[in-house]
């Protein structure tokens, strides 16, 4: 078994064109027959739906580059949160803004 480290971060902190396209994933995505979870299928991310948004894995950001398709202010927190030994942001609708992050 292992610990890892879970960021909280509001929606406000990714730009609206980029929260809306991971919210249409999960609206659309297709429940597994097995365990009913949901299916997102992005290219690059890994993300997973929750009651008020959703959880995105860090792992990515260990390939140096920010992929096109991510936006720098995610790229940003991405590393961020992967620099403080983070495996997983959740991105919360309820979670007040910070300032240490541009909000949209």
């Amino acid at each position: 078994m292992r610990a890892t480290v879970l960021f909280v971060s509001s929606t406000a902190h990714l730009p609206i064109w980029e929260r809306i396209a991971f919210e249409h994933l999960i609206d659309s995505a297709p429940r597994d027959p097995q365990g009913g979870r949901l299916r997102i299928a992005h290219d690059i991310l890994a993300i997973e739906a929750h009651q008020n948004g959703f959880l995105m894995a860090t792992a990515v950001h260990d390939t140096g580059e920010r992929p096109d398709g991510i936006s720098p202010a995610l790229w940003a927190l991405l590393g961020h949160a992967a620099a403080a030994g983070a495996a997983w942001i959740m991105f919360d609708h309820d979670e007040p803004p910070t300032s240490d992050f541009p909000v949209f």
